[in-house]
């Protein structure tokens, strides 16, 4: 793996772990399995650099909320779906004295709205942003100049110039 790629997956890391402690600070863990499942990922290729964090399918939701089911005739599928399965789960783990299926019935009918009294919001939004990015950036612009320095070195030495 190159040194970029290197300080690349160190700066992840940082990133990975700056969104974990976010996410506990704003009380959103229930199982933990938000944190567990984020993944980073890097890779280069003759276009460039590409890297990110991956997480679960419900991030959009913990951000910014969730709309009501389209199809509102088939809420009972949902309800039972969600309510035996991951409500049953975060019910639990939050230690709440409530219905799942109750809970899969209002998120069903109502969507969920974000901020709220268990999610003020900004699980993603408070962690990523415009500062978060310069160090990669810096990472990037300073493997370019020194391969930029490589070739003009190169290019001077097969020129019959010595230089350092």
């Amino acid at each position: 793996m190159s040194k970029v790629l290197d300080d690349i997956n160190k700066e992840l890391d940082k990133l990975q772990e700056d969104l974990v402690k976010n996410y506990d600070k704003l009380g959103l863990r229930a199982s933990g399995k938000w944190a567990n499942e984020l993944e980073s990922f890097s890779n280069e290729s003759g276009k460039g650099y590409h890297f990110g964090i991956l997480g679960a399918r419900y991030t959009g939701a913990i951000e910014g909320g969730r709309k009501p089911n389209r199809n509102q005739k088939d809420i009972r599928a949902f309800v039972g779906w969600a309510g035996s399965t991951f409500l049953k789960q975060w019910v639990k783990d939050k230690g709440l004295t409530i219905s799942p299926f109750a809970v899969a019935w209002k998120i069903a009918r109502e969507g969920v709205r974000v901020p709220n009294q268990y999610n003020k919001g900004g699980v993603l939004s408070d962690v990523l942003n415009a500062k978060t990015i310069e160090p990669f950036m810096e990472i990037i612009k300073f493997a370019h100049i020194e391969e930029l320095r490589s070739d003009v070195k190169n290019i001077l030495a097969t020129s019959g110039k010595n230089i350092r």
